[in-house]
C-alpha cells in the first residue's frame, strides 16, 4: 500500500493485547536487524510500568511503541512502523499519544536511543522537541553508536 504523503490516513491507537504480538513481531523483524521476539513483547504487556501501544489503519496493525513510565521520567524502549506505512503519519500519531500519556502521568522528561545513522527517526524526534544529550559508543550489535535523545515536558 502506497499513498501519497498528502493523503490523510485514519489512524486508530490503543493499548496492545497478547493477540497483537504476532503482528508486532512481524513488523519488528522487517524494521530491526536484531528484533525483539514474542517473549519480549509478552513480557512488556505484563510489566506494570510498561505501556505497549499499537496503531491501526483500516483495521491493520501498522505500528507500535513500547513506553516505560518511571515518574517523573519516561523512556521509549521501542517504536516501529510497518515499512510500507512509514512517512504517512503513523510515527507522528504514536509520538503524540506518548506525549499525552506522559502529561497524564506527570512525566517531566522522556528519553530514547536511536542509531546515529537513522536520520529519519531523528527527524521525527526533533519535530517533537527531542535533543541529543549523549552518545552511547558502539551500542548496537554491529558497533554503531546510539544517540541518547531527551525531551523535557
Amino acid at each position: 500500500m502506497r499513498r501519497s504523503q498528502k493523503e490523510s490516513l485514519s489512524i486508530k491507537l490503543r493499548r496492545a493485547t497478547v493477540w497483537d504480538i504476532p503482528r508486532i513481531v512481524g513488523i519488528e523483524r522487517k524494521v530491526f536487524p536484531k528484533p525483539w521476539g514474542w517473549d519480549a513483547f509478552l513480557s512488556e504487556l505484563l510489566k506494570p510500568y510498561s505501556r505497549v501501544l499499537v496503531a491501526h489503519v483500516e483495521g491493520k496493525l501498522v505500528g507500535y511503541c513500547v513506553l516505560w513510565l518511571f515518574p517523573p521520567e519516561a523512556y521509549i524502549a521501542n517504536i516501529a512502523v510497518e515499512p510500507s506505512y512509514q512517512g504517512m503519519g503513523v510515527g507522528t500519531a504514536l509520538m503524540e499519544k506518548v506525549e499525552e500519556i506522559c502529561r497524564d502521568e506527570g512525566i517531566s522528561s522522556i528519553t530514547l536511543e536511536v542509531r546515529a545513522s537513522n536520520r529519519v527517526a531523528q527527524s521525527l524526534y526533533r519535530k517533537f522537541g527531542f535533543e541529543v544529550v549523549g552518545v552511547r559508543r558502539a551500542m548496537y550489535h554491529d558497533g554503531e553508536d546510539g544517540l541518547v535523545m531527551e525531551k523535557l515536558i
